[in-house]
């Protein structure tokens, strides 16, 4: 891969890495945001399934624009909305009712005008290297989240101690960093040239119904659902070790940013070796899932050593992070047309984040009741069914051969 695609690859990462951290802010600053907000855990929750809601209308309509629109506006307008939005939000977080309105706006000014445009980028510069291509891009978005969310944390805790407004000033580093990616993105892309393959055919109505017949695509997204729910799963080692260990919140928190984020950062190396050597991503989740599987199985019995359990934590969420990371280059491997690729991204992504409305709300109601043993019972049967229709998705994948 050239160098100036490795290179806009990761600013794209960068991209990705800022613009979600407001949405999904809870992952990183769960507490912070109970302490200064007032609202329980299934609240905080529901905050990411209003998120989710909108973007059942968002994901379908954005990827068909981004067949259709330049990426690269797409972007830059998504991260001008996220930006207006962060800055109202840092006023205004004490009222439930605006921060439900602002959730669910992010979900228009990131999922509907970003997401697909994004991915469909990625694929294009990544070319037959897809699944390097997605882990350059989630290790880039995995770096620039992680030092955004440090800076958020440790911001926090040096003003907290004295200072009323250390909450909102937390949140305006976020419109900062995402004025700066902004900055970069428009003049790295301004002049970017690469070969698209959009227009190599004429898109017709035939060629998306197309999408709703094939059958990978219905099994993709089941899998995408899964393992999406893995990746919220692990947001919820923050609140368990904080309230069954006792770790501070900073402590916690950074725990939260080396899962989430510094993870991502070393998933350009699984990419690798599940294109040079499995030469197949669906092989790869089928090699590591089982460790995820038995990962969880020991977090159901009571562990009382915090040290044994964080580095099992560690060791599971580096495992879903390098098939989170590599997921959507599994359209690639199924041989999905380019020049509908935003329109099936689109709708995978629709299954892909409804966790974010049922499975958010519910692990957030077991983490009050404290019933973590729920959530991780629940990963445990995420985890079967990903291995079950890999398998079958790569026996259909040999069988059109």
């Amino acid at each position: 891969m050239k160098l100036k695609n490795i290179m806009a690859l990761i600013i794209l990462g960068g991209v990705g890495g800022s613009l979600f951290l407001l949405p999904y802010m809870k992952y990183y600053f769960y507490n912070q945001m109970l302490d200064n907000t007032q609202l329980s855990g299934g609240e905080l929750g529901f905050l990411i399934s209003m998120f989710g809601i909108a973007s059942i209308f968002t994901l379908i309509p954005g990827g068909v624009i981004a067949d259709h629109l330049s990426n690269q506006k797409c972007i830059l307008g998504s991260l001008l909305a996220t930006i207006l939005l962060t800055i109202i939000y840092s006023f205004t977080y004490k009222s439930y009712l605006i921060s439900l309105i602002i959730w669910f706006l992010l979900a228009f000014s990131t999922l509907f005008l970003a997401w697909p445009a994004i991915f469909k980028l990625v694929r294009i510069i990544g070319g037959e290297s897809a699944s390097t291509a997605y882990g350059i891009y989630y290790a880039s978005t995995g770096i620039t989240g992680a030092s955004i969310g440090y800076l958020m944390i440790k911001l926090y805790s040096y003003l907290s101690i004295n200072n009323s407004n250390a909450y909102s000033l937390s949140i305006l580093i976020l419109a900062i960093a995402n004025i700066f990616i902004a900055f970069i993105f428009y003049y790295v892309f301004r002049d970017f040239k690469y070969k698209s393959i959009s227009n190599e055919a004429k898109n017709t109505v035939n060629q998306y119904l197309s999408l709703l017949k094939n059958p990978n695509i219905w099994l993709i997204s089941l899998v995408f659902f899964c393992t999406y729910s893995l990746h919220i799963g692990m947001t919820f080692f923050n609140p368990y070790l904080t309230s069954d260990f006792g770790l501070s919140n900073e402590t916690s928190g950074t725990l939260t940013l080396i899962r989430t984020y510094i993870f991502m950062s070393l998933t350009p190396i699984s990419g690798f070796i599940s294109d040079r050597f499995f030469k197949s991503t669906l092989k790869w989740f089928l090699t590591v899932c089982p460790i995820i599987l038995i990962s969880f199985i020991l977090l159901n019995f009571k562990i009382d050593n915090s040290l044994i359990l964080i580095s099992i934590s560690m060791i599971t969420s580096f495992f879903v992070c390098t098939i989170y990371a590599s997921m959507f280059s599994i359209l690639s491997e199924c041989k999905v047309p380019i020049n509908i690729a935003g329109a099936a991204i689109g709708l995978v992504s629709v299954f892909a984040y409804t966790p974010d409305i049922i499975v958010q709300p519910l692990f957030g109601h077991f983490a009050d009741l404290n019933q973590y043993h729920l959530i991780f019972s629940f990963l445990m049967i995420m985890t079967v069914i990903i291995m079950i229709f890999s398998f079958i998705i790569l026996h259909l994948i040999k069988k059109e051969k």
